[in-house]
């Protein structure tokens, strides 16, 4: 086959590829909360499917009809799944009372959870003060957890684990906190 026949061929074909993904995307109607993961997925390749996963096991999240009810929903979820977190580390603490336990299960989850409530305080009023809250007082907090965390000689995976769930929480809100920003 001559090449210019095979590059006009490619070409073609390509042509058809791109009309045919802009047609598709464009009469696909996504819900607020998988734009939210979908979003939450690009950011240094975050797991989609678990964030969907995980944002409709409450099922006023895939019902949420705005950005600022998605916001108000997830971090409300963020707060009761941060609550079970903390009262996993004080059962934890009966049996392993170690001051890095001790830490991240008094004072370090009672500011997780505080953070989460401000931010939740904001959502309608004042979006971006809603993401300073979890950028700065979230950060801080967990930040300190880590911490205590690290000078333990004991691994403690399963904090990280709860840890981690706060990061994911406290992303995928910004993600929906950011759509209020801009309207």
């Amino acid at each position: 086959m001559n090449p210019s026949t095979f590059l006009s061929i490619l070409f073609t074909l390509s042509m058809f590829f791109i009309y045919h993904a802009s047609l598709t995307t464009s009469t696909i109607n996504f819900k607020s909360y998988q734009v939210v993961c979908i979003e939450y997925g690009t950011q240094v390749s975050h797991d989609i499917k678990g964030c969907l996963k995980t944002l409709e096991s409450d099922p006023r999240i895939p019902e949420a009809k705005t950005y600022d009810a998605l916001s108000i929903f997830i971090i409300d979820q963020a707060v009761k799944n941060s609550t079970l977190s903390q009262n996993f580390l004080k059962n934890l603490m009966k049996t392993d009372p170690s001051p890095a336990i001790k830490q991240c299960a008094n004072e370090d989850y009672d500011g997780i959870i505080k953070a989460f409530k401000n931010a939740l305080a904001y959502v309608i009023h004042n979006p971006q003060t809603a993401i300073n809250y979890l950028r700065k007082d979230l950060t801080n907090v967990v930040g300190k957890c880590l911490g205590a965390l690290k000078d333990d000689p004991k691994p403690y995976f399963e904090v990280n684990v709860l840890i981690s769930n706060v990061y994911f929480y406290q992303a995928v809100a910004e993600v929906s906190l950011n759509h209020l920003i801009g309207q």
